[in-house]
Order: structure tokens, then C-alpha cells, then sequence
């Protein structure tokens, strides 16, 4: 089976080199243009399974792009990610007009970007497995404590078990408890909610996932250690 494929066109590299990152522990492989005609030229060739086309680029410009691959009978079933700058709402319509399937601003999220990519390409997922585990966890979110159980664990998140509060990318303070003795903390962040009864994850408990963003080199071996274990 050939290895699903991410096109991510922009003509600025930095923004090209911040997106791969966000692909870094995905299934996928990138591969990259730096305008619109050469992102014709690819997919055409590639077939990538999800495109992500910034707006404003040389030669041809990404709603240009846009148009088309969607005009073409080929290619229109490929899924296209606008990317277009925060605060600027005529930039938006000009992606939809061109018959784009979803749109990210910049400066770039790196939840945003894989979320909206996952829910139009499911290729894009976590290489890290998670393992079912339970651990006593206990965090802060703005001014109130929390406590509740993990449910899963990988190298790079946890799901928490938790009724509360909260919302995605919002940065709370995580700290676990592991073998009843090692104490695990981080800062965190949301990455998605699964709460009440439209919570998208019906086989998991009321919670929510984290990604963790800063941790320490002890309790990083500690983590790997047991996800080791689980393996």
C-alpha cells in the first residue's frame, strides 16, 4: 500500500518547516511546493490525500489553486485546507468561494491544524500509541483544582477521566501519580473535550486529552518507562 500523502504549499519556508513539525509523529508523508502551479503539478502526479494551500502565494495564488482542483474531475475529491491570516474575513470568503473543505489561520495551531486535517483525512493521527491504564491525576485549570483518573497513556498525552469545566488549548498544570509512589507533573495542554451526552467519544468516560508540554527529563523517563511496560 503507498504510504498516504500530506501536500503542504506555502511560499514562505518557515511556515512550510512549523507545519511539518505539527506532521512529525503522524503516518503520513509530507512533501511540500511553494506555489500554485507547482502544487498543480503534484498533485497531479502525487495524489496526496489532503492538501493545505496558503492564500496569498506568487505565480498562482492558493484560492486560484483551489478552483482548480476542485474544477478538475479528477482531482476535486481531494480534501483542501485554506490557509489564510487571523482577523481578515473577506480572505475567508474568497477560500469558500473557491470551494475549499476547511480553514486554519495564522499565526498557526498546531491543534487547529491537526484536528481540522483529521476530521477530512484520518491518515492524520498520533504514531504513538495510547495504553489503557488508570492513575490518580490531579490538576488546575485558572483558579480551581481538579482531581480524577487517567484513563490512557502515550509517550506524548493522556485521556483524564473528569467531569469539569474546561475547554480546548486551554493550559492547565498536570500532576499523576504512578505505581502509588512517583509523582509525574507537567504543564499541559487541551486537546480535546469529550463531555456530556453529544461528547463525541461515547466509549470513554466524561474527560478530556492533553497533550503534555513541558516536562521535565525525570519524569519523561519515568513516563517512557511505563508506556514501555504497557507496550
Amino acid at each position: 500500500m503507498n504510504e498516504p500523502r500530506v501536500l503542504l504549499v506555502d511560499d514562505e519556508r518557515f511556515f512550510l518547516n512549523l507545519q511539518q513539525e505539527f506532521l512529525a509523529d503522524s503516518p503520513v508523508r509530507v512533501i511540500t511546493a511553494q506555489n500554485g502551479r507547482e502544487a498543480l503539478d503534484m498533485i497531479q502526479r502525487d495524489r496526496p490525500g489532503i492538501v493545505y494551500l496558503d492564500l496569498r502565494m506568487p505565480e498562482l495564488d492558493g484560492a486560484a489553486c483551489c478552483s482548480a482542483i476542485k474544477n478538475n474531475p479528477d482531482l476535486r475529491n481531494t480534501p483542501v485546507v485554506m490557509v489564510v491570516s487571523e482577523g481578515k474575513p473577506r480572505d475567508r470568503e474568497v477560500c469558500l468561494d473557491a470551494g475549499c473543505n476547511g480553514i486554519i489561520s495564522k499565526p498557526l495551531d498546531r491543534i487547529q491544524f491537526l484536528s481540522v486535517g483529521r476530521r477530512l483525512f484520518p491518515a492524520i493521527e498520533r504514531r504513538q500509541p495510547r495504553y489503557p491504564f488508570s492513575a490518580l491525576a490531579f490538576f488546575r485549570i485558572r483558579d480551581t483544582s481538579f482531581h480524577g483518573t487517567i484513563a490512557d497513556i502515550s509517550l506524548g498525552g493522556a485521556y483524564i477521566a473528569c467531569r469539569c469545566d474546561l475547554a480546548a488549548k486551554e493550559d492547565i498544570r498536570l500532576g499523576f501519580i504512578l505505581d502509588n509512589t512517583a509523582v509525574v507533573e507537567c504543564r499541559a495542554r487541551v486537546a480535546w473535550t469529550n463531555q456530556g451526552g453529544m461528547r463525541p467519544r461515547k466509549s470513554l468516560p466524561d474527560g478530556f486529552g492533553v497533550q503534555f508540554q513541558a516536562m521535565e527529563p525525570p519524569h519523561q523517563e519515568v513516563v517512557r518507562q511505563l508506556v514501555a511496560r504497557l507496550g
